[in-house]
């Protein structure tokens, strides 16, 4: 063969070979999709980012797994009202962020849960102490006085020092994705609740009442109405359990921004004349690392008890900022 045959030759299985193997792709397209042919597959962007950040978090993604949160957070209360009554003397509570940062003598909040599966258990805590002096005014029976009064009102100076622990204990279900730092655009998770609530509550309040009582222009004296003018002391130191009931919702707006949602109620009036408590919060959560999240949140605590055969009760309601910072370990 010449040499020129021979390079033809050559040129010709090479083409041929180039052929054969372009075939062999288009049969093997064909082959899976007979009735659409060659197939064009398009992918946004967006999904690309997301599918790449939440592949770097696929670990956590294991359903049969064991997984632990940990939150600590700090609640502002911008609004803080309410009343304490120790044996028919009520000190009224009307506090701003202010007040309530000058008063607070210690404070702790916390949360852990851990889940393996869909199952888990919770752990909370809010641990506070404050000590306040309050002024106001109340109404007193001027009919019991000689000669009688209508309309009394006595002025009232209390010093309360208050401190209350808040435990929650419960068991935990989830439906819907799993919790963690990354998720996929549009995952949302729903975690339902149920145990109970452990308040451990002790106040101590002094209290002093006066008034200036005038008769036909001539101011009264103790000796000549002694009910007018005596102070009052007492305590209250309790811990009662209420059930509690309560759901927990996020929902993924990106894989780094989450928004959540937290309700629960306690209480229902089982451990007194007056015996409820509860939470209701709404936010935003923020990735920080690949564990982490920074939250801030809007929040609405309060609480109120009254014993069956006691003239003590208490309530407290708080609203404002809650600041936390939580930890995932997968």
């Amino acid at each position: 063969m010449t040499p020129s045959r021979r390079l033809i030759a050559l040129i010709a299985i090479s083409t041929f070979s180039m052929l054969s193997s372009e075939a062999f792709a288009e049969q093997s397209l064909y082959e899976r999709n007979p009735d659409q042919g060659q197939v064009l597959v398009s992918i946004e962007p967006d999904q690309l980012e997301d599918d790449e950040v939440v592949e770097e978090n696929e670990d956590v993604l294991e359903e049969d797994d064991w997984r632990v949160y940990l939150d600590l957070y700090g609640f502002l209360p911008l609004s803080t009202t309410g009343d304490i009554t120790i044996n028919g003397n009520t000190a009224p509570i009307d506090s701003s962020l202010a007040d309530v940062l000058a008063t607070v003598t210690g404070l702790f909040t916390g949360r852990a849960s851990v889940e393996y599966g869909r199952l888990g258990f919770m752990a909370g805590i809010i641990y506070g102490t404050s000590s306040e002096d309050q002024s106001g005014t109340n109404s007193f029976d001027g009919e019991e006085l000689h000669p009688a009064i209508d309309g009394l009102k006595l002025n009232s100076q209390s010093t309360t020092d208050f401190n209350q622990s808040v435990v929650d204990l419960a068991l935990r279900y989830r439906l819907g994705a799993i919790e963690q730092p990354v998720m996929k655009t549009g995952d949302s998770t729903f975690i339902g609740f149920l145990g109970a609530r452990v308040i451990d509550a002790g106040m101590d309040m002094d209290m002093s009442l006066s008034a200036d009582v005038k008769v036909n222009g001539r101011t009264l004296t103790k000796k000549e109405i002694p009910e007018l003018e005596k102070s009052a002391s007492g305590s209250i130191d309790r811990t009662w359990v209420q059930p509690l009931l309560g759901m927990q919702a996020t929902y993924a707006m990106s894989p780094e921004w989450q928004a959540f949602m937290r309700l629960d109620a306690g209480g229902f009036g089982l451990s007194g004349k007056k015996d409820l408590s509860g939470t209701a919060q709404v936010g935003l959560a923020y990735t920080v690392g690949n564990s982490a999240q920074l939250t801030l949140s809007w929040k609405y605590f309060g609480i109120e008890y009254a014993g069956y055969d006691s003239d003590n009760s208490y309530s407290n309601y708080q609203n404002g900022v809650n600041l936390g910072l939580r930890w995932f370990f997968p």
